[in-house]
């Protein structure tokens, strides 16, 4: 038998190796490619997969919007499609639970951990913000000072009058939603 030399071993083994790991990667793909590809898509907001809710998956496709990215826009979002959900019903969605989200055509489960930093608690006709565990929130008041929502504080806007609030809806409460600013991841 012929002996290899030192650097065709080292060549040999090289390439073993390369297949190995090549093997590996096409064993993690099949087995974990639907996850995989389910969490880039929901990473990247591509949910061109999602159908709609209570549709069945393989007759009906609906476009979803992906959710939107900064605090504005979720609020916004929220509170034009509870005011929609109001003309259409003569009544505010459910106060609560998975119901309020697919009254207004939303997956509960896109908002069941923070979604842009913020914890979402609609109720009815109001949507309320906290921050999560990792982040810090301020706002600032309607006489300028800048406010910091502290755990167990809110923000809570009226889908009604797009009025928003620092952990109180009353008086002398006010904030503004444009000025919601999140730091942590």
């Amino acid at each position: 038998m012929k002996k290899l030399s030192t650097q065709a071993q080292g060549t040999t083994e090289y390439a073993l190796i390369l297949a190995l790991v090549a093997l590996v990667i096409l064993v993690i793909m099949a087995v974990f490619g639907k996850q995989i590809a389910a969490a880039y898509g929901k990473a990247t907001g591509d949910f061109s997969t999602t159908s709609a809710p209570g549709a069945p998956a393989a007759t009906t496709q609906a476009t979803v919007t992906p959710i939107p990215r900064s605090v504005q826009a979720i609020a916004q979002d929220f509170m034009q499609r509870t005011q929609a959900y109001y003309q259409a019903n003569g009544q505010w969605p459910p106060t609560s639970g998975d119901a309020y989200f697919t009254a207004l055509g939303l997956n509960p489960a896109d908002y069941a951990g923070p979604v842009s930093g913020v914890i979402w608690q609609p109720d009815g006709k109001y949507i309320g913000m906290t921050p999560s565990a990792t982040t810090q929130v301020y706002v600032t008041d309607a006489r300028g000072n800048q406010l910091q929502l502290y755990a167990g504080w809110d923000i809570w806007c009226h889908a009604d009058n797009g009025n928003c609030y620092y952990h109180d809806l009353g008086l002398g409460q006010e904030v503004i939603l444009s000025t919601v600013t999140v730091t942590g991841p």
